[in-house]
């Protein structure tokens, strides 16, 4: 009895996204549990999560080349993959089984794909030149903490461009580097915003909220500079996954860290034995 939305008649099959945004839907989890996601339905069945990292600010530090080496798995300094942006590149942290069931190896290249109504843009088609630039491709990093549904990709890199795409494509090294104006993509292809979209919700803009401050212990009405505004874009969103490249050197075979032994889902022999705690023997 205490949950009283209003109706504003949208409908339950509805897919537009304004649409969604403000549908509130009052039913019993009996009755909510049937409920099915057009979207899922349609084969976009990972839950693509977007977090900050504690490596930037938003994209600040984003493009600097030391930054680059440590904020994910593929840095190196001298660039061996010419496929790489920079001397390093964004990931997509992935569980390894739903990976190997998609025929995707440790450090493949993928593409992922959302909602194709509005994403990577309006009207997108594959015969666009612009769809190549804007559709997302990176580099998959084998991750057990990710349940098998849920992938992640850290929140805002510098975006490819038309420019960074034509460097890539044409200069000798392979680098995203826009021509003239300096600008270092992290992406060879897409961003973070070729699967995500802005949503207005309507509880983040009414001026009767209540909600406990954000930087002291009180409560007050009202929307909020941070907690409350409508400044950002959705920390998820259903992908659809798909193999783009070998992960090895240009794009043959495995990529090589992946075939030493030493990382997830691939362990030797004696990197169990470590796992398992086996390899150091404690005398009482």
């Amino acid at each position: 009895p205490l949950v009283r939305p209003e109706d504003y008649g949208v409908a339950l099959d509805a897919e537009h996204w304004d649409e969604r945004t403000i549908r509130n839907i009052k039913m019993p989890w009996s009755k909510a549990k049937q409920t099915k996601n057009f979207l899922w339905e349609k084969g976009f069945q990972f839950y693509c999560l977007t977090p900050k990292t504690r490596h930037r600010v938003h994209s600040g530090w984003s493009n600097v080349d030391w930054h680059m080496l440590y904020d994910s798995n593929f840095g190196d300094p001298y660039r061996l993959d010419k496929r790489a942006p920079c001397v390093g590149e964004h990931q997509l942290h992935m569980n390894p089984q739903a990976a190997r069931d998609l025929g995707i190896n440790d450090g493949d290249y993928v593409y992922v794909d959302a909602n194709p109504a509005d994403r990577p843009y309006l009207g997108a088609k594959p015969d666009d030149p612009f769809y190549r630039v804007a559709r997302l491709m990176l580099r998959v990093k084998y991750n057990h903490a990710y349940p098998y549904n849920i992938v992640m990709m850290k929140h805002a890199p510098f975006i490819a461009t038309e420019k960074s795409v034509k460097a890539h494509e044409t200069r000798p090294d392979g680098r995203a580097l826009s021509e003239n104006t300096g600008y270092q993509a992290n992406l060879r292809y897409g961003s973070q915003q070729s699967i995500t979209r802005n949503w207005h919700m309507p509880m983040h803009q009414t001026d009767s909220l209540f909600h406990k401050a954000k930087v002291s212990m009180s409560f007050i009405f009202g929307g909020e500079a941070d907690n409350h505004a409508i400044n950002t874009v959705p920390k998820e969103t259903l992908v659809r996954i798909t193999k783009a490249e070998d992960g090895g050197m240009g794009g043959k075979g495995i990529w090589k860290p992946a075939t030493t032994g030493y990382t997830p889902d691939n362990e030797n022999e004696m990197m169990k034995r470590y796992l398992a705690g086996d390899l150091t023997k404690v005398k009482t």
